[in-house]
């Protein structure tokens, strides 16, 4: 297969025809959102929302999001919609927020991962918004990634995933928020995050006045349990190299993450720190990648970083824990499963130290 790329810069009408004539034919097409990069199927479509699980290599029992433009969408597919669903709908759609609602059933199954509820949202990206608009579909899209790997937030990134495996891909640049979006199931009285993303839990409670955070965004999903949004599996977003967490008081981690450093550096393996811009002089002389200034710096370089570190042939990774406010929550959910959840506790780890060096004082 042919991967035709269209730069939507300079080829806006080509790649918009293409794209709708390859939904409406029931192929794939990769485009841009402000989060990252789609995979779309067209939803009603059984066999092509299939060929996305194929060429993904993504579970069956990990739901997708039924991607919209017009509030009137949402009845289609959706069903005993509350007030207080339809008001964090108001407020943060189009944006980076999906909504978990009760399904009507009118999409095939495999949409829901066999669960009896729907993920929706209506992106703001001018030109997934034209996509959508012009195919008059609507779109189930998971991330443009390989399952399991870093998602791509350029159509660079989608092309090393997908080339020959997809026919169209539509480049509108850099996502602008970096991460994917929240996802928040609205089916009873208070809305639970089920994973988190650029619309955070104080903007959610704001407009709700409470708002629940499920115990597997930081945790995981129970063994055998299927999840009831897309990200929830024990390991997502991992590159290659080995990823390790390094949590506890700046001077401990420093400390850790600088020991277990030198130790694989010294047997000749290839680590590297990620860090925050104002953390990079406690590493001097070392391997290290910036996250930026800022959390809203780091969620948009994240999962570009992570595929930086591939072709690098970085050996292990090793972050700093992040604050779990704002869009923080939503960074270490995703550096949390692309560790497997292998987070050191840096305070145990100096103490531990200690000890020893006094047995052997």
């Amino acid at each position: 297969m042919n991967t035709e790329v269209y730069d939507l810069k300079t080829q806006y009408e080509e790649g918009m025809e293409a794209a709708k004539n390859a939904l409406c034919r029931g192929e794939l097409v990769i485009f841009p959102t402000e989060t990252v990069y789609g995979l779309g199927a067209d939803a009603k479509n059984e066999q092509a929302v299939a060929k996305i699980y194929a060429v993904k290599g993504r579970p069956s029992n990990n739901p997708l999001i039924a991607h919209i433009w017009d509030f009137q969408q949402i009845e289609q597919i959706a069903d005993q919609i509350s007030p207080l669903a339809m008001k964090l709908m108001r407020a943060f759609w189009p944006g980076p927020f999906t909504v978990v609602l009760h399904s009507k059933g009118v999409l095939p199954k495999s949409v829901s991962g066999g669960l009896n509820t729907i993920a929706v949202r209506m992106p703001s990206d001018i030109y997934a918004r034209e996509m959508l608009r012009r195919s008059g579909k609507i779109v189930v899209a998971p991330s443009a990634n390989l399952s399991g790997s870093p998602s791509t937030t350029t159509a660079q990134q989608c092309l090393d995933d997908f080339q020959g495996k997809v026919p169209i891909i539509l480049d509108g640049g850099v996502c602008s928020v970096g991460l994917e979006s929240t996802v928040c199931q609205i089916t009873d009285d208070i809305p639970v995050i089920l994973r988190p993303g650029g619309i955070t839990a104080e903007m959610i409670e704001e407009q709700a006045g409470i708002v629940k955070i499920s115990h597997a965004v930081l945790h995981g999903v129970a063994p055998g349990e299927n999840a009831p949004s897309p990200g929830m599996m024990y390991k997502h977003y991992a590159p290659k190299a080995k990823v390790r967490i390094i949590e506890g008081n700046r001077e401990a981690i420093a400390n850790v993450v600088k020991s277990m450093y030198d130790k694989e550096d010294k047997d000749g393996k290839k680590p590297c720190i990620f860090c925050s811009a104002e953390r990079v002089v406690v590493y001097k002389n070392r391997r290290i990648y910036s996250l930026g200034a800022t959390p809203e710096d780091a969620a948009k370089v994240l999962f570009t970083a992570l595929r930086e570190a591939d072709k690098q042939g970085i050996d292990s990774i090793y972050f700093e824990g992040v604050e779990h406010e704002g869009i923080g929550l939503a960074i270490a959910n995703r550096i949390i499963r692309a560790a497997g959840f292998d987070v050191v506790n840096a305070d145990k780890e100096v103490e531990v130290e200690k000890h020893i060096a006094c047995m052997h004082g």
